[in-house]
């Protein structure tokens, strides 16, 4: 028998995918993975969680294996968080998202404060303020995210490529765990090369500029759920793209984590952004540790 079921449900016009762990009498857990990532980067979380849990894992519209759209919106990815919990009936779910997801999770929960068990945020506290001016950081992220898209839309010669490409991104990863990652993160063309299990077009979101740490703080205010907020230690590397950096200045970190009425913050020694791959035993704990302290 196989460890988890592959399922789908509607949300608004699209078939959203999501894969279920776990026996079906114990209490819900939605994992939300993040922005051109897939609901397998879970699959080590969602196996040790899925003893005591009923682990949900989706594949976020334009990702996975769930179906694409013209155009993509941050609300449409909370509309796919609300769908899913009201198509399954789920009944005060945990919900934990990863940094993208993290902000899907976090604004949802800001919005429907009543529906959360329990709040569990993976890099999920928003990208470092720009050292640029808002304007010029805008148009350099516009231009970016473009040519992200199409070079997205060119696709991969072969799975040696997009293992080099894993890797590089994520240096922390063992290579049995990247490789097998590579093969589920992928799926063959017509033209016979390979493309990432994401729609390319999902790059042009950040052109929106609909990220505001106001505007996200405000969500976060309203949550009434326990939240664990989890960092990794070297994820300044990720967003900066230098060993060492820091990603939020303490300053900062404690406005974003101020704007909880009931957060405690954990960071993992040793992981970066990718908290999941890098570290997922000390993960697993952390979670595990604080989940016992939510009451049923």
């Amino acid at each position: 028998m196989r460890e988890f079921r592959e399922r789908f449900y509607r949300s608004g016009p699209l078939r959203i995918h999501f894969r279920d762990w776990g026996d079906p009498a114990n209490p819900p857990l939605v994992l939300v993975h993040g922005l051109r990532d897939h609901s397998h980067s879970f699959d080590d979380l969602a196996r040790g969680l899925s003893r005591d849990y009923r682990v949900y894992a989706v594949d976020l519209r334009g990702h996975g294996d769930s179906e694409t759209t013209p155009y993509y919106a941050f609300g449409h990815f909370v509309g796919d968080l609300r769908n899913l919990v009201l198509a399954l009936r789920l009944e005060r779910p945990i919900v934990v998202g990863h940094s993208f997801g993290g902000e899907v999770v976090g604004q949802w929960a800001g919005a429907f404060p009543e529906i959360p068990r329990a709040v569990v945020l993976l890099e999920g506290l928003g990208p470092p303020p720009h050292p640029m001016s808002w304007r010029v950081a805008r148009h350099r992220m516009a231009w970016k995210a473009v040519d992200r898209a199409q070079r997205g839309v060119r696709g991969l010669p072969d799975l040696e490529a997009a293992y080099k490409r894993l890797r590089e991104k994520n240096p922390r990863l063992t290579d049995d765990r990247a490789r097998e990652l590579t093969e589920l993160a992928t799926r063959a063309r017509e033209d016979g090369t390979l493309e990432w299990k994401f729609d390319p077009m999902l790059a042009t979101l950040s052109v929106t500029g609909s990220f505001s740490i106001e505007y996200m703080c405000a969500f976060w205010a309203e949550i009434t759920a326990p939240t664990l907020l989890i960092n990794g230690s070297e994820s300044g590397e990720f967003w900066f793209d230098k060993p060492g950096a820091t990603y939020l200045e303490p300053a900062e970190l404690d406005n974003r984590v101020g704007s909880f009425k009931n957060a405690r913050l954990v960071e993992i020694s040793g992981a970066g952004h990718m908290v999941h791959f890098d570290r997922p035993a000390e993960l697993l704990a952390e979670i595990r540790a604080f989940l016992e302290t939510i009451p049923a």
